[in-house]
């Protein structure tokens, strides 16, 4: 599963016209290949658009950072609460000294934001806040839910294009091509056996059952 993680992350990122950065030479000084796996090193070469950016990413805020650390941490199983967010945990490495000497090798000193990617944050507006806060206070600058990042995914391939290289994209686009996917909430058409009995089914998510974490 990480490895989709990361492979969607990164077409995420391509798709929205950023270098992806190698930094095969410097993975000896990183020490731990299993972290540094997780990171990709992104950057555009025209200049960021001007506006401010919240530090939860919404569709298309991308386009406001000029160059990223991208962490990606997401299991799609769960949700990411404050109380997940401890010192121990490997939140707490995201924006750690190493992470930061590395970005600034490749980034050869430029200004940079750490970008986390995760499954989903709380449905709850204040328990999202209290992740989002803690998440800052490690010195990630911005957050991005996996939700939010397919969505724009499946706006940008086009289902006319070309996406041969890209198993993940070239689904999409054939999903788009035939209209399994289709109109502005990303709604899925699944035909039933029977003609005369089609539906829709709309994937908005379901207000979720939040526990008291």
């Amino acid at each position: 599963m990480s490895y989709i993680n990361m492979q969607l992350v990164r077409e995420f990122f391509e798709l929205n016209l950023f270098y992806v950065l190698p930094y095969w030479r410097y993975e000896t000084a990183m020490g731990d290949h299993d972290y540094s796996a997780s990171q990709l090193f992104v950057q555009q070469n025209e200049p960021p658009h001007s506006f401010e950016l919240k530090p939860e990413l919404g569709a298309g805020d991308v386009k406001g950072v000029k160059r990223a650390v991208v962490e990606v941490r997401a299991w799609h199983g769960d949700r990411l609460y404050s109380s997940m967010i401890t010192p121990g945990s490997v939140f707490s490495r995201v924006a750690s000294t190493q992470t930061r000497y590395l970005a600034e090798s490749i980034f050869d000193g430029g200004r940079y934001k750490i970008i986390l990617v995760v499954s989903r944050l709380s449905s709850t507006p204040e328990k999202r806040a209290e992740a989002i806060h803690k998440l800052q206070e490690l010195g990630v600058d911005h957050v991005l839910e996996f939700p939010t990042m397919l969505a724009d995914m499946i706006r940008l391939v086009s289902g006319q294009g070309n996406y041969s290289d890209s198993p993940s994209l070239q689904t999409i686009r054939l999903l788009k091509q035939y209209d399994f996917i289709r109109g502005r909430q990303m709604e899925f058409y699944f035909p039933s056996t029977r003609s005369d009995d089609s539906f829709i089914h709309d994937f908005t998510d379901p207000e979720d059952k939040d526990d008291d974490r």
